[in-house]
């Protein structure tokens, strides 16, 4: 494994700062409407905010995804043809 690679105490601290900022936007919104505070303006900046977190989670995602399937794409390939290898006559 490189240094390059993702560890699973990475994702840990990468999941729990991303839930911390989700969880601030609900406590920011919380307290204004505990003191009945909250605006339309603040529905709407938070809605923003709301979905520029869910777009940066879902890129991340989906990078995460398509790095781990090409991985394993890359690595299929060289298994199977060494198991083809191994299989068949010679020619």
């Amino acid at each position: 494994m490189s240094d390059d690679e993702a560890r699973p105490e990475d994702l840990n601290a990468f999941v729990s700062a991303r839930l911390a900022r989700y969880t601030e936007l609900w406590d920011a919104a919380n307290s204004k409407f505990s003191t009945s505070s909250y605006h339309a303006e603040d529905l709407v900046d938070d809605w923003f905010r709301w979905v520029g977190l869910v777009a940066q989670d879902t890129t991340a995602a989906a990078t995460l995804i398509l790095r781990a399937a090409s991985g394993a794409a890359r690595q299929q390939p060289s298994e199977t043809s060494e198991t083809t290898d191994a299989e068949s006559p010679p020619g």
